[in-house]
């Protein structure tokens, strides 16, 4: 009975051992089939020994179907590659596609196991990082083509911008000399009008004098003098070259107000200060006769030094305050000129403000035009602002001109602040404002 009984429980210890060992298999092989990437155990002779559900459904056949099936038939790359069951002793990697039954990508880790007599396969689907590189890739080559068409476009950018300001400059060349031939051709008819009287003239003199070196009679010689007008000579020249003289001075202002509008980029420039030059160009405006109808009033703020020219800045003051003085004359009433400068977004600001007639939309948007003038015929050409704006630009500024009829005009501009690396021991006061401090 003893034995019988020994019997009985060494059955039930077996059953109790064998229900743990088959939930340890079952747990095993629900975690065998729970990792997402595929796993194969193969045998030496390359035959499959067990594989997961993942290496099934990646080779698309019933896990059941797979042990004892040999590796290279469900992994035809294995014919290339080498089958991994002959690998002896530490592991390989290799990448492959398949194209059906859809193209995939996929990593092939194997590892010798050698106390298990197996090699241990595992296959990840790389097709998402495959994809992502080849997209990264064909992006990098689609960023080349578009960086190199981008600087292709950029030179054809910059070929048809140098053409356009190439084309611009002789526009502006083109109506510049217009302008230059207009002007220059009033005052040359009454020089070329007066050349023709005085030639006329001449002849009449050149008869009489023959006449007289012949030895013609008295009567003869009165007729002649009487027909050929020459009790009138002495006014009638002294008239011709009054005017010829007026046209040739008339054409020597022109030349001259090209020629500085032309080269006033060749003055060398040093370090200044502005405030110094507006109040001498101030002083020097209030001390010209006529002005007794203006008052100049300045409102000079703290500016650093700028990199100018003396000579270029004072002939800015000197157009812009004849400016102001003629527009406010123009109004018929006693007027104020407000000169100031500022620092003001990184420039240097300067302002002159006149309460004067202003300008309409269409003078406004001519003012800067070379040889545009609303005075009458005088010593003035139409070439002030246009002065004025290429000095500013030429300094690197800009000019604004804001106006409106009755209410007066405002003029900035705006100059860039000087290079820091410049030696503030290069500057250099100008003699004539030297002279007057």
């Amino acid at each position: 009975m003893a034995a019988d009984n020994q019997s009985f429980e060494s059955l039930a210890e077996a059953r109790r051992l064998f229900a743990v060992v088959e939930s340890a298999k079952r747990e095993w092989e629900t975690t065998f089939d729970a990792f997402e990437d595929g796993i194969g155990i193969l045998a030496r002779d390359g035959t499959f020994k067990r594989t997961n559900t993942a290496l099934a459904s990646m080779v698309g056949l019933d896990v059941r179907e797979l042990p004892g099936r040999p590796c290279c038939e469900v992994f035809p790359h294995h014919k290339d590659t080498g089958c991994p069951s002959r690998l002896a002793t530490g592991h390989r990697e290799v990448e492959f596609e398949v194209s059906m039954p859809w193209r995939r990508c996929y990593r092939e880790a194997s590892f010798a196991v050698p106390g298990l007599e197996s090699v241990v396969t595992i296959v990840t689907d790389i097709t998402s990082t495959r994809l992502a590189d080849e997209r990264i890739k064909r992006l990098h080559e689609e960023a080349v083509a578009a960086n190199r068409e981008l600087l292709g476009s950029m030179k054809r950018l910059r070929e048809t911008q140098e053409k356009l300001v190439a084309s611009e400059k002789l526009a502006s060349l083109a109506t510049m000399a217009a302008g230059l031939a207009h002007e220059v051709n009033n005052p040359l008819g009454f020089v070329s009008s007066g050349m023709s009287h005085l030639r006329d003239t001449i002849d009449r003199m050149l008869k009489f004098y023959q006449a007289f070196r012949s030895g013609a009679p008295k009567t003869d010689l009165v007729d002649l003098a009487r027909t050929g007008g020459l009790e009138h000579v002495e006014a009638d020249v002294a008239s011709i070259l009054t005017d010829v003289g007026s046209g040739l001075d008339r054409i020597r202002r022109i030349v001259g107000a090209f020629a500085s509008f032309v080269e006033q980029g060749n003055v060398p420039t040093e370090r200044v200060d502005l405030n110094a030059i507006v109040r001498d160009a101030v002083a020097e405006a209030e001390s010209e006769p006529g002005g007794g109808g203006t008052s100049i009033v300045t409102g000079l703020g703290p500016v650093p030094p700028i990199n100018a020219s003396v000579v270029a800045v004072r002939t800015v003051m000197r157009h812009l305050l004849e400016n102001a003085a003629f527009a406010i004359g123009k109004a018929a009433r006693p007027g104020r000129v407000l000169v100031a400068t500022a620092e003001r977004e990184g420039k240097v600001v300067l302002t002159v403000q006149d309460d004067g007639i202003g300008m309409a939309s269409d003078v406004l948007a001519r003012a800067l035009d070379p040889f545009f003038t609303t005075r009458a015929p005088g010593p003035h050409v139409g070439l002030g602002l246009t002065i004025v704006q290429a000095i500013v630009r030429r300094h690197g500024g800009d000019l604004q001109i804001r106006s409106e009829p009755g209410k007066g005009t405002i003029v900035e501009c705006s100059l860039p602040l000087p290079d820091p690396d410049f030696p503030p021991s290069e500057f250099r006061p100008s003699p004539l404002l030297a002279s007057r401090t």
